[in-house]
């Protein structure tokens, strides 16, 4: 199961950005203000039970916050291409969001990047 997200982290790495879980600490954010929006936040999901019995799969989040970049969507395949040698992990699809900076005429793009894996279940059939 840890192999899955260490492998992922390692693909997120090679692009040299900051990788959050979950969230982003207010203090930690502050330093993006100024220099400009670019790390990763990922999140795992819900589990859900698979028609095999012996996996349960799990959704899983990545979201890619960049500013002031012209190259998004290359940029969103070799991201998808960084993590699709992961065994057990599928992208699903990709979802574009333009986000506003408070009070101000400024946006930063946020690409969320939805995948699914699946975990074994060692000595354990569900039912």
């Amino acid at each position: 199961m840890q192999e899955q997200i260490n492998a992922m982290l390692e693909g997120l790495a090679s692009f040299g950005i900051p990788i959050f879980e979950n969230d982003i600490a207010e203090d930690e954010e502050a330093q993006f203000k100024e220099a400009g929006y670019h790390f990763f936040i990922y999140q795992t999901g819900d589990m859900f039970k698979n028609d095999d019995r012996a996996t349960i799969g799990q959704d899983i989040a990545i979201f890619y916050f960049s500013e002031n970049r012209d190259d998004l969507d290359e940029q969103t395949t070799n991201i998808i291409k960084a993590l699709s040698n992961i065994p057990a992990f599928k992208f699903e699809r990709t979802q574009k969001n333009r986000l506003r900076k408070k009070n101000t005429d400024e946006y930063v793009d946020q690409i969320v990047l939805l995948y699914n894996r699946l975990i074994k279940i060692t000595g354990c059939v569900l039912k």
